[in-house]
């Protein structure tokens, strides 16, 4: 019988429903992870949105932050942080790791990113893939391109990965609309392992869900995590996650999250 000691969840369109056009939590998965925290589930957000923002998110959610959960959180797909008192806590080895990211992030700009920026651009203008808006963040080391369409998207992803096939520490991200390039060692996956290892958890005992593309390296088996994809997860997720042995739920987002988190419980043992 499989026991779990940490479950780890993506935050939009996983945790948070945005069907409505508004995110919520359903008040089954509050329930759910309130229980697993009581069964002593260490719960782990994985997000591309920064500490702050996945803070007040889950806050005006009605979710009392770091009481007692999320015990972690994986902000920007990279930085790892302890929630203690509500409040971010680096010890020496969540800190090393995030001095790590940010020095890759830091080389990934000045090295590939601002000196190529134009001219990529300037290629997907000419591939009549020009975005609706483009981002730079110097501190998670990002190059995003929100399309209108997440076909358009997919498209582009194509183009990007033409882009860096000699820049061996860039790697293609997509989630749904929103595509850019990453360095390679911030994923969410690479992440989660380092902190299941810091935490001296086996990964086999460690759940991940998820839905979108830039959740797959937690969900494709190969870090050796329980991938779960919920039932809205893109067709490709559901497909990594099902070929790694795992669940895809009969529920989407957080019916979904708590659909996965009762079957963790169930399983604690």
């Amino acid at each position: 019988m499989r026991r779990f000691d940490l479950a780890a969840m993506d935050l939009d369109s996983t945790l948070l429903d945005w069907s409505d056009g508004e995110a919520k939590i359903s008040d089954a998965c509050k329930a759910a992870l309130s229980a697993a925290a009581e069964a002593g589930l260490v719960i782990v957000v994985a997000t591309g949105r920064t500490f702050r923002e996945t803070r007040l998110e889950l806050l005006a959610q009605g979710l009392p932050f770091g009481d007692p959960i999320p015990h972690f959180v994986i902000a920007q797909e990279k930085f790892c942080y302890r929630v203690v008192n509500g409040r971010s806590h680096e010890d020496e080895a969540l800190a090393g790791w995030n001095r790590q990211r940010t020095e890759e992030a830091r080389k990934a700009m000045e090295q590939f990113v601002l000196p190529n920026a134009q001219r990529w651009l300037q290629r997907l203008a000419e591939a009549d893939l020009v975005p609706r808006r483009w981002v730079i963040d110097t501190g998670a080391g990002w190059f995003s391109l929100i399309y209108e369409t997440a076909d358009e998207a997919r498209r582009a992803e194509g183009w990007l990965r033409e882009f860096v096939a000699d820049i061996p520490t860039l790697i293609p991200n997509r989630n749904a609309f929103i595509v850019g390039l990453i360095p390679r060692d911030g994923t969410k996956g690479k992440a989660l392992r380092f902190l299941v290892r810091a935490l001296g958890i086996s990964p086999e005992r460690v759940m991940a869900i998820g839905d979108s593309l830039n959740d797959m390296d937690m969900l494709n088996g190969e870090h050796g995590f329980f991938p779960v994809a919920v039932a809205n997860a893109e067709i490709e997720i559901k497909a990594a996650v099902q070929k790694a042995g795992g669940l895809v739920t009969r529920s989407p987002t957080s019916d979904g999250v708590a659909e996965a988190i009762r079957w963790a419980i169930d399983h604690l043992r």
